[in-house]
């Protein structure tokens, strides 16, 4: 179980120092508790992403709706303030995301219960929870703005910590690997 503070310890600078001193077993849960956190991080970023989403498409309909002249027509149409949930799959299935590493995890989703999870989940929420995304059609344009903007900023932060773990799993793979290649550790280990 995994919180703030074991994240906090795994991306202090010296987190990796004497890499090459430590027991192998101690490298390979480094990386584990590195791709934990790591799981925790993008699952909570992409609930982030898809309320950001919803919200960004409302807040371009308030926009479109108050550059049209016949604002009564939009709301007559197939907008998103008459039917949000209607919405939702075109909403979210239409958001291109840059490519990521490409890497696969081993895990999809962290575990139940994980305190770190629990603790980005109310961060989240306290900036747009389930109760208010799905009365998001009714708030105003400049409350739509502040929203998004917190969003995209907490989205900002969880990105930011993804790529510091990505790139210690990867100092941490390749010290694993190394050992392999030169014989320090045998294959056959992994075996039994």
């Amino acid at each position: 179980m995994r919180s703030e503070s074991d994240l906090g310890a795994v991306m202090v600078p010296g987190f990796l120092d004497g890499l090459s001193e430590r027991r192998l077993e101690e490298v390979r849960q480094m990386r584990s508790e590195c791709q934990e956190l790591e799981v925790a991080l993008s699952y909570v970023r992409r609930l982030a992403q898809g309320r950001l989403d919803i919200v960004s498409a409302v807040l371009a309909e308030e926009e479109l709706g108050s550059l049209e002249s016949d604002e009564a027509a939009i709301a007559a149409g197939s907008s998103i303030h008459g039917d949000l949930v209607g919405h939702l799959s075109e909403i979210l299935g239409s958001q291109q995301r840059p490519s990521g590493p490409g890497r696969m995890s081993e895990l999809l989703a962290p575990a139940e219960g994980d305190p770190l999870t629990a603790e980005l989940l109310a961060e989240l929420d306290a900036i747009v929870g389930p109760e208010l995304i799905g009365g998001v059609t009714s708030l105003g344009e400049d409350e739509l703005s502040a929203i998004a903007s917190q969003l995209r900023e907490f989205e900002a932060k969880l990105s930011s910590s993804r790529k510091e773990l990505h790139d210690r799993i990867d100092r941490l793979q390749a010290e694993i690997v190394s050992r392999y290649k030169s014989g320090e550790a045998e294959v056959d280990s992994l075996l039994s």
